[in-house]
């Protein structure tokens, strides 16, 4: 780990810390967010539904709009059709997960870039306090996560609404807001650039 990433590390887990400890007690006026980790989402549009088992049969099909909780507690939604996005789904207990989160956030902080011109949007889903690496949010910001986190609802509205199917979960969308792939898996930092690429051309 560079000193880049533990400097980053440790400026964010003291955030999660002050977070967490404004939502304990203390003067409300003060607390300006605190950590969420589940809660209510809007969703507007009709749901992906399932993946096919040989072909997506929502390619091409526009993308339902989020709206609901950021993971610090402020209000955070994302309107298809804007900018090409890139949509993931991360769940606190998968090991995929965490290693999908640490090997992006290394990357990035040793100088690479994605594309400019693509939204990265994550969604927390699954959420378990009962399971390993609980709570998301402390997790996230161990890691230095740089993109925008929307909570997920208790029941998981959001992964239902666009088919989540495993974790890690991609949705990529076009300018448009129409659905240009989605998957289940690992994506390499680089192979993700590529996607990026697909998107702007």
């Amino acid at each position: 780990m560079n000193s880049k990433r533990t400097a980053r590390r440790v400026a964010a887990s003291a955030a999660v810390a002050l977070l967490l400890a404004s939502a304990c007690g203390g003067n409300d006026d003060d607390a300006v967010s605190e950590a969420v980790e589940v809660a209510a989402v809007q969703i507007s549009g009709q749901p992906l539904g399932p993946l096919g088992e040989s072909s997506d049969p929502a390619l091409g099909q526009p993308i339902p709009g989020l709206a609901g909780t950021a993971i610090d507690g402020s209000p955070l939604a994302w309107t298809p059709g804007e900018r090409p996005a890139a949509i993931v789904f991360l769940a606190h207990w998968c090991p995929a997960c965490q290693a999908e989160v640490a090997e992006l956030a290394d990357w990035l902080d040793a100088g690479n870039q994605l594309p400019e011109g693509v939204d990265v949007i994550s969604v927390v889903t699954l959420v378990d306090s009962g399971r390993d690496n609980y709570p998301p949010s402390r997790w996230l910001a161990s890691e230095g996560w740089p993109f925008p986190v929307l909570v997920d609802s208790a029941d998981n509205e959001i992964a239902v609404a666009l088919g989540q199917a495993g974790t890690p979960f991609w949705v990529f969308a076009y300018a448009d807001g129409t659905l240009a792939t989605r998957g289940s898996g690992r994506i390499a930092p680089d192979d993700l650039a590529g996607f990026f690429d697909q998107l702007l051309a």
